[in-house]
């Protein structure tokens, strides 16, 4: 039985708010490799599921605050969208 590796999860989320996307790109890369090379060696017909089980609450609470990171962007980024916009519109109807 393989131990399941760790999510680093406080790094990832350190790098996410400190907008330094790509270490923590680099950091979910490196755990997917180690994961999929733990996998290669569990005999799932004897493992306990329950660290697994952790592991995939760990990377779906992540995927949550990704998500949630999106949106916030996308709507900062449609908001700037239409600021820009009007103040086109503005410039063309004053000038």
């Amino acid at each position: 039985m393989s131990d399941v590796p760790a999510l680093p999860e406080a790094q990832v989320r350190a790098a996410m708010h400190a907008q330094q996307w790509e270490v923590a790109i680099e950091l979910l890369a490196d755990h997917d490799r180690v994961l999929r090379t733990a996998l290669e060696s569990v005999d799932f017909s004897n493992a306990s599921a329950g660290p697994w089980r952790e592991l995939l609450a760990q990377q779906q609470s992540l995927l949550g605050d990704l998500v949630v990171m999106r949106d916030e962007t996308a709507a900062i980024l449609a908001r700037m969208g239409r600021e820009r916009r009007g103040t086109l519109a503005y410039r063309s109807f004053a000038g």
